[in-house]
């Protein structure tokens, strides 16, 4: 399911794994890095009702525009509003995954997640999905913001 698409940037959510999944397109090698803090920004604000357990960026199209500041930004302002409260795993696809530092466990929403950077997909892939929580297809979906008192 498309949640967010732009000229810059694709927001994907696989509804049985529970993964959000950014992409950056082609035209968002033109941006500069506030074009990247907008576009972002401009995904939040639609008011997007599915949250992730799973989160994955690739980052390979604006890699040139990545630091550390952007990553830790992230973290900071889009994290946690896109985190659900069984936060799992997030991932970055960069081609040169030495470029960040990235702390092995990010405090999200009074949770830990494991974050990886990644240069292969296929492997991202294959570390995001290991021991995920699977959704049912057919059953209920909703916003999970509850907390653990949610009952369907």
């Amino acid at each position: 399911m498309i949640l967010y698409t732009s000229k810059f940037l694709k927001v994907n959510y696989l509804e049985l794994q529970y993964l959000m999944h950014f992409y950056w397109t082609e035209y968002a090698g033109y941006m500069d890095t506030e074009g990247i803090y907008h576009e972002l920004l401009n995904f939040l604000s639609k008011r997007i009702y599915k949250r992730a357990n799973q989160i994955y960026v690739d980052w390979r199209q604006v890699e040139h525009l990545i630091s550390q500041e952007t990553i830790d930004w992230f973290l900071q302002y889009i994290l946690p509003k896109i985190a659900s409260h069984k936060v799992y795993r997030m991932a970055f696809l960069l081609n040169n995954p030495d470029k960040i530092q990235l702390p092995k466990n990010i405090k999200v929403n009074n949770l830990s997640l494991t974050a990886r950077v990644f240069s292969d997909p296929e492997i991202l892939m294959q570390w995001l999905m290991d021991g995920a929580e699977r959704k049912t297809p057919g059953e209920e979906d909703h916003d999970h913001h509850h907390g653990d008192s949610c009952h369907t």
